[in-house]
């Protein structure tokens, strides 16, 4: 090396060293700072270890040499399996929801021939502002040839969101329970952990403009503000009986009737707000036996 070159490749370690100090949102064409430092011995390192490999070439447990296809073929098999193994962990997750959703059903829900089939899938359209305003669905793959109108829409596990109006290969479409095209609910007013055996109150659901459910009731009935209302219709499939459907909001007295009053409820689920929902769908003789 002569004494020409010598300033100059002290220059460029030197400016290699500045650059492999320097923060790396500085270097644009790398993502490390200490690629700067390995870039020029990367071919060197690729090429003993392709001279070690020719040389002393990997063998199996019993000492017989490996090939490159052979090893080509191995890591091919790996990942094959490594996709498998996940996709069996996703569906064991999917499988475990399903059971949480059963397990949260009331207990008559599988005590027919013909239980729910469970289906989970996401909310891809609805009105935010509007409780009331259809919500589109992602139609599912799995079970969607037993999906049809009237299939109740469940959130959480238990709480209904509304049921089936129209089912496609490309969506699905979901009234809610406050939407003024779905008919009066009936509904009753779950018992509570004090008092198990107390008196059914039975009352029916209607929609109104703003939203919320009303239903007229004895005075004498014990009807408060706070206490949850289980479905109780027979047009709704039996196994979906006991599911919760509203909450009770207020009681307001009625002028022409002072010996009722009236309950308003809002929707136990938050329509606009939920974006994972559970189809239950029916049997196909329920199905067709209770059309909404």
């Amino acid at each position: 090396m002569n004494n020409r070159s010598v300033p100059g490749f002290s220059l460029v370690l030197l400016l290699t060293a500045l650059a492999a100090c320097a923060p790396a949102k500085w270097l644009t064409w790398v993502d490390d700072a200490a690629d700067v430092v390995r870039a020029p011995i990367m071919p060197l390192s690729r090429a003993g270890t392709a001279l070690a490999s020719w040389l002393r070439p990997p063998k199996d447990p019993s000492g017989r040499p490996v090939k490159d296809a052979e090893l080509g073929q191995l890591r091919a098999d790996r990942d094959r399996y490594e996709q498998l193994w996940q996709q069996q962990r996703l569906r064991a997750d999917e499988l475990a929801g399903q059971l949480r959703t059963l397990q949260s059903l009331p207990s008559s829900a599988l005590r027919g021939a013909s239980p729910p089939l469970v289906v989970s899938t996401e909310v891809t359209g609805r009105d935010p502002r509007d409780a009331r305003s259809p919500i589109e669905l992602r139609v599912p793959r799995e079970g969607l040839e037993r999906l049809s109108v009237g299939d109740v829409v469940v959130w959480n596990g238990h709480v209904v969101v509304g049921r089936l109006a129209d089912v496609s290969s490309v969506r699905a479409i979901v009234l809610p329970i406050a939407n003024a095209e779905t008919p009066p609910i009936e509904v009753a007013v779950a018992a509570g952990p004090d008092a198990p055996e107390q008196p059914v109150i039975r009352m029916l659901l209607r929609q109104q403009r703003d939203g919320t459910l009303s239903a007229d009731v004895d005075r004498r009935r014990g009807v408060e503000p706070g206490q949850r209302l289980v479905l109780a219709d027979p047009r709704w499939p039996s196994w979906a009986q006991g599911l919760d459907m509203a909450v009770v909001d207020r009681i307001d007295d009625i002028d022409d009737a002072p010996l009722r009053r009236r309950v308003i409820a809002r929707a136990a689920a938050d329509a606009p707000a939920v974006s994972l929902v559970t189809i239950l769908s029916a049997d196909q003789a329920l199905t067709e036996g209770h059309q909404p």
